[in-house]
């Protein structure tokens, strides 16, 4: 479950996030974890500006509050934001030790969750759930090895639409379908069940044939049913990570 919130950036000897109180009522386990995710904005002067930047930072307790200390990639230093600042974020992942070596967790998958309130981004932040929301998912996701490439090309999907290139958005949805057609061809259950699975192979085949229409082939092409299969297709990869993550099929 990525992770939207708010923090104020600021400079104090190095540059930190502050005001973490309600990321860390909700994820406690996050102290002393690296994290990684985007700044997306920050409120200068009366108006959001867009940053939209990869960041890395480790969250650490400081006195009676939490911190997290900026690592690299560092947006506030590389972007140059004036500080102190409040800002916009959204939270991936989280690093783990292990024995062979740095492992990356999502905080939570399914989901994105907004956590906090502040008038400067309620705005944005209505603005992001309604139209970003399926990206957001989708890049904090922890993906199936199978299905690492697919992520990039659903990225790519996501892109396109939102640049109105709807034939190139259908081309992309399609090649993700063959390959998700490919991959549940070859299973024989869902969750113990041969039915359950049967029911799927008809849907990804269905949502394959339906964008076969247009895109790299002749037909039509508008944005609503463009839309309809981007969805659908988003929805699809993430049920079918879901089931392959967590052994649910044979």
């Amino acid at each position: 479950m990525p992770s939207l919130f708010t923090a104020e950036a600021k400079y104090d000897g190095e540059f930190i996030l502050s005001n973490l109180r309600d990321l860390m009522s909700n994820f406690p386990f996050l102290d002393g974890k690296n994290i990684t995710g985007k700044l997306l904005s920050t409120y200068r002067d009366g108006k959001i500006i867009r940053v939209n930047k990869e960041f890395k930072a480790k969250i650490v307790q400081k006195g009676s509050e939490y911190i997290a200390e900026f690592l690299e990639p560092n947006p506030v230093k590389s972007v140059g934001l004036p500080l102190p600042s409040p800002v916009l974020l959204i939270a991936h992942e989280y690093e783990e030790e292990s024995e062979k070596g740095v492992v990356e967790f999502p905080i939570v998958e399914g989901s994105l969750l907004k956590i906090g309130y502040s008038s400067y981004f309620e705005d944005e932040i209505k603005k992001i759930l309604k139209e970003e929301e399926s990206r957001i998912l989708i890049e904090g996701t922890i993906f199936y090895l199978e299905l690492q490439k697919l992520k990039s090309t659903m990225k790519e999907a996501l892109t396109s639409f939102e640049q109105e290139n709807f034939a190139y958005t259908k081309t992309s949805c399609r090649k993700v379908l063959e390959e998700s057609k490919r991959i549940v061809s070859s299973w024989k259950t869902v969750d113990g069940s041969e039915s359950l699975c049967e029911k799927l192979n008809s849907v990804v085949g269905s949502l394959y044939s339906f964008a076969s229409i247009g895109g790299p082939h002749q037909g039509v092409v508008t944005r609503e049913e463009t839309e309809f299969i981007l969805k659908n297709t988003t929805g699809l990869l993430l049920y079918i990570n879901s089931l392959l993550k967590n052994q649910r099929i044979t």
